[in-house]
């Protein structure tokens, strides 16, 4: 199992996560990953805005806008719903972020996608630890 302790994330709050996923296509790929917290719920994205190929974090170190109502991309502004994923800009309005499956248990955020493997975590505040089972 790879897992992150429930508690690094707060309310609007994020951690990336560099990762081997091996489920998308026959060969393995690196990727960070984003995991929110949003309205109670953990969420989880391939932190790639597909605008401009860059993390949502790339100039800032924050991802939701302002009011915490949007997943925010620091290079040109563009937002993205943070329950689904979808853009919500013009250029890019209706595609969405690629997610990836996360469940929040008995104070774990576990990662169920088939194969994955969590190489690093940053935290924008802390260091935060690992879980492997």
């Amino acid at each position: 199992m790879q897992a992150l302790p429930a508690e690094v994330l707060t309310e609007t709050g994020f951690v990336t996560v560099d990762v081997v996923l091996h489920s998308q296509t026959a060969r393995a790929r690196r990727a960070n990953v984003l995991v929110i917290r949003y309205r109670g719920r953990v969420y989880a994205y391939v932190n790639h805005c597909m605008h401009m190929h860059r993390p949502l974090n790339c100039q800032e170190d924050a991802v939701f806008d302002a009011e915490r109502r949007w997943l925010r991309c620091s290079m040109h502004g563009f937002i993205f719903e943070p329950d689904s994923g979808i853009c919500r800009s013009p250029v890019c309005e209706g595609q969405a972020l690629q997610a990836v499956k996360v469940e929040e248990t008995d104070g774990l955020i576990v990662f169920k996608e088939k194969q994955l493997q969590i190489l690093a975590v940053q935290s924008p505040k802390a260091e935060v630890g690992l879980k492997h089972d």
